[in-house]
C-alpha cells in the first residue's frame, strides 16, 4: 500500500511540474537549473556518508551544509547584484575583475569534470541491474549521452538544452515526492519493530571533520545562477537562486528525518546503493524509485552543470562565441577526461575546486561591499572566504570514493 501511495503521488506531481503553465513559468525554469544541480547525486549518498560520519546528529551535520551553502549564496547573490553590472560597463576595479576572471576558470575545470563524474555515476546506475556496470560500457554509455547533449545544444541551443534538464528535474522531484511520502506514511504507521529500528546514538570524531567539510560539494550547485545572464534578468537571478536553495535544504532535511528511524538498517552494500537497502523495509517499489531517481539526478545535475559552463565560455569570448557552440566543446573534453582519466580519482581536485571557486566569489563579495561602504557584510563575506579557503585545502570529499 505504501507503494502505491509513493508511485500515485510521483505521478500526480510529474503531471503537474510538466503542465504547461509550470513550463511557461520563467521562475520555474530558472529554478530548475540550480535546483537540479544542488540535489544531484550528493541526495543517495549524503544520508548513508553522514550516518557512519554522525550517527544519529547526521541531520545536524546536514543542516550546518545547508547553512554554509546558503551564506555563500548570499555572496554569489551580492556579485549578481552589484558586480555583475560593472563587469558589464567595464567599471569594476583591476582587484575584482582579476579575482573573477580567476573563480571564473577555475569554475569552469571543476565544470568539465562534474559533468564526467555525473554520467559516469548516471551510467553505473543505468547498467548494473544488467550487470553490465564495467568501465568500457560505462565510458560507452558516457560517450553516448555527452554526443547528445552537445548535439541538441549546438542544433537548438540554450533553450532546447534546458528543456532537456526541466523534465529531468520534473521527474527527479516526483520520485523525491513520492519516496517523503512514503516514508511519512511509514513513520506515521509506526510499521516495524523497535529493535529492528532502533535509534543511532549520535557522535563525532575530529578525524572526520574534513569528510564533513568536503561534503559541501553535496550542496554544490547553486551558483549556475550566476551564468545564466542571456536568459534572465538578475533579480530573476537571484530570487530563483534563493528559492532553489531553500526548496533544496527543506527536501534535504525532510529526508534526513524521515530516514532517522532507518539509520540503523544495515545495508549489505556499503557504497552509493547502500539508501537502496536502508529504503527497502519501507516498501518494495522503493529501491526501484531510488534508481529512477539516481537516473534523472546524474542527468539533470549533468546538464545543469553544461548550461553552467557553457555560460561561462560565452564569458571568457567576451559574447563573441556562440553559446550553441561552447555545447559541443564542453561535451568534448568531458569525454576526454572519461575516456583517458580515472574520474573518481579527479573528484577531489573537482571537489577543491569549487570550494576555491567559492572563496573568490566571497573575496569578490567583500570587495563589492567594501567599496558600497557595507562594511559588516564585507566582515562577513571575509570569514566566508576563509571558511570556503580552509575547505578547498582541508576538505575530504565523500563523493565517488
Amino acid at each position: 500500500m505504501i507503494g502505491a501511495i509513493a508511485v500515485s503521488i510521483a505521478i500526480a506531481i510529474v503531471v503537474i511540474l510538466v503542465s504547461p503553465p509550470v513550463l511557461r513559468s520563467d521562475l520555474w525554469r530558472a529554478t530548475a537549473t540550480p535546483l537540479a544541480s544542488i540535489i544531484g547525486s550528493g541526495f543517495l549518498v549524503s544520508v548513508p556518508i553522514l550516518r557512519d560520519l554522525l550517527g544519529g546528529w547526521a541531520i545536524a551535520g546536514m543542516a550546518a551544509l545547508l547553512v554554509v551553502a546558503y551564506l555563500i549564496g548570499a555572496a554569489v547573490r551580492e556579485n549578481i547584484t552589484h558586480v555583475e553590472p560593472l563587469l558589464a560597463d567595464a567599471h569594476a576595479s583591476r582587484p575584482t575583475v582579476s579575482v573573477e576572471r580567476l573563480s571564473e576558470f577555475v569554475l569552469t575545470f571543476a565544470y568539465v569534470v562534474s559533468v564526467a563524474f555525473y554520467l559516469v555515476l548516471f551510467s553505473n546506475f543505468l547498467l548494473k541491474p544488467f550487470g553490465l556496470d564495467h568501465p568500457l560500457p560505462v565510458k560507452l554509455v558516457v560517450t553516448a549521452c555527452l554526443t547528445l547533449i552537445g548535439g541538441v545544444g549546438l542544433l537548438r541551443g540554450f533553450s532546447a538544452v534546458e528543456r532537456i534538464e526541466v523534465y529531468t528535474v520534473s521527474i527527479k522531484l516526483a520520485v523525491i515526492g513520492g519516496l517523503l511520502t512514503a516514508l511519512v506514511v511509514f513513520g506515521a504507521n509506526g510499521i516495524g519493530d523497535g529493535s529492528r529500528f532502533a535509534t543511532v546514538p549520535g557522535h563525532f570524531e575530529l578525524a572526520s571533520a574534513p569528510v564533513l567539510a568536503g561534503l559541501l560539494i553535496v550542496v554544490q550547485g547553486f551558483e549556475t545562477s550566476r551564468f545564466l545572464g542571456d536568459a534572465y534578468s538578475p533579480a530573476l537571478r537571484v530570487r530563483s537562486m534563493r528559492l532553489a536553495q531553500v526548496l533544496a535544504a527543506g527536501i534535504y532535511l525532510s529526508f534526513f528525518a524521515l530516514m532517522t528511524p532507518l539509520l540503523g538498517v544495515a545495508p549489505d552494500d556499503q557504497s552509493v546503493a547502500a539508501i537502496v537497502d536502508m529504503l527497502r523495509p519501507v516498501a518494495a517499489v522503493l529501491p526501484l524509485m531510488v534508481i529512477l531517481g539516481a537516473l534523472a539526478s546524474q542527468s539533470s545535475a549533468a546538464i545543469a552543470d553544461v548550461l553552467g559552463a557553457g555560460g561561462l565560455l560565452h564569458g571568457f569570448g567576451r559574447q563573441r562565441i556562440n553559446v550553441s557552440h561552447t555545447y559541443p566543446l564542453i561535451a568534448f573534453i568531458a569525454a576526454l577526461v572519461t575516456w583517458s582519466t580515472d574520474v573518481y580519482s579527479l573528484i577531489t581536485l573537482a571537489s577543491r575546486c569549487f570550494a576555491l571557486y567559492y572563496a573568490l566569489q566571497c573575496v569578490v563579495a567583500t570587495l563589492s561591499a567594501r567599496r558600497r561602504g557595507r562594511s559588516a557584510p564585507a566582515f562577513g563575506y571575509g570569514c566566508l572566504a576563509a571558511v570556503a579557503g580552509a575547505i578547498a585545502v582541508f576538505g575530504t570529499p565523500a563523493e565517488g570514493g
